[in-house]
């Protein structure tokens, strides 16, 4: 009892946590943007990435989804920067087609979509599109009634969203087409968690509420970029569960020193050396079989090289790391990061992404930095 109690605690503040980000990524001075009503329908497939996934895909998931979308148009300089990308907040639906094991999900996300093929607004259009979310399952893994679902043990998990999409514009009407990767998991809040992802194929309209398009104002040179590197550290912290299943999750610890390199108006290159310590694998080892010899540290060192995609005070982290030192777990050398920092001012940063070793995530991490 003590423990769920616990596990909803930490979920609400994932929900909080996600929610300030998410307020803090799109705040924008006040302007008159043109906005859009719009609805999709789809169907696909789940992607079978692990082999004992085969006994929940019965058939081919279906869904919909309505959005709101906000086309923006030069009032902040990032948005001219990057072509004017539109916004969207987002409710989906999914019929995973399985109700005994997986049953339906709701997802509530935002996103930006980036036009490929030219300038804003065009009438033919290509865009890429990614965005985050938080996801309600109705059937999640229950040890006495739903033992069988091993991809989603919690009633709310994230949801991660990628998409290539046409559009054709008819005056306020836009009718699309697109195909879609959707991928839902906790981050190792609680096992089992194997994930779900679904490739999907999708049909999209949208109607522009307002008769004219709103003014795009030009992009302007920006101030002198600093290029020299800047030093500094982040602390991470998340919540993690090993095997076996229901021992609970445990805090897992990360330091880094780290260098950033601004390289252009919208990269920078990230490069440091991180410590990590995860309880949960700790755990694993304390109450696992007796080992032969010395009981191996659950603690590793990395390093690690990556990239920021900056997006007026917010960035898309994606790195690459190799552990120097780990004498327990995993089995693989290279992990994974990906996720978002929000500049609260030119030296301290916020932190969420999500460590992953390959298709299988580690934790889900918070994070605070500063540079100097």
């Amino acid at each position: 009892m003590l423990y769920s109690i616990s596990l909803k605690k930490r979920i609400v503040r994932h929900i909080v946590l996600f929610l300030a980000l998410s307020n803090a990524a799109y705040a924008q001075q006040s302007a008159k943007y043109s906005y859009s009503l719009g609805g999709e329908v789809f169907e696909g497939f789940i992607l079978r990435h692990h082999e004992y996934l085969g006994h929940l895909i019965l058939d081919r998931p279906t869904g919909f989804s309505f959005s709101l979308w906000k086309h923006t148009n030069g009032n902040k300089e990032w948005e001219a920067n990057y072509n004017y990308p539109d916004i969207a907040f987002s409710i989906s639906y999914y019929d995973l087609k399985n109700d005994a094991h997986l049953g339906k999900v709701i997802t509530a996300s935002t996103g930006m979509a980036f036009h490929l093929l030219g300038k804003a607004p065009i009438k033919n259009d290509l865009q890429f599109f990614i965005g985050l979310g938080l996801a309600y399952s109705t059937n999640p893994y229950d040890q006495a009634t739903n033992n069988l679902n091993n991809v989603i043990s919690t009633p709310i998990t994230y949801n991660g969203n990628f998409r290539l999409s046409y559009w054709h514009q008819m005056g306020r009407l836009g009718l699309g087409t697109s195909l879609k990767l959707t991928h839902f998991s906790n981050g190792s809040l609680k096992q089992p968690n194997n994930g779900l992802n679904m490739v999907t194929a999708n049909l999209e309209a949208r109607y522009r509420l307002s008769g004219e398009e709103s003014e795009y104002k030009e992009a302007v040179e920006s101030k002198e970029i600093n290029k020299g590197i800047r030093w500094g550290g982040m602390v991470h912290m998340g919540w993690a569960e090993a095997p076996p299943i229901g021992t609970g999750s445990r805090p897992v610890y990360n330091l880094s020193v780290m260098g950033q390199k601004r390289v252009s108006l919208k990269s920078q290159l990230d490069f440091g050396i991180e410590g990590f310590a995860n309880t949960a694998i700790k755990q694993e080892i304390e109450n696992g079989p007796p080992f032969d010899g010395e009981v191996p540290d659950y603690k590793r060192v990395g390093v690690f090289f990556g990239h920021e995609l900056l997006v007026n005070n917010l960035t898309l982290v994606t790195q690459l790391g190799f552990y120097a030192y780990k004498p327990y777990y995993p089995k693989e050398r290279v992990y994974m990061r990906i996720g978002l920092h929000y500049y609260i001012n030119d030296h301290l940063y916020a932190g969420l992404t999500l460590k992953t070793h390959y298709a299988v995530a580690e934790v889900i991490e918070y994070g605070l930095g500063y540079r100097f």
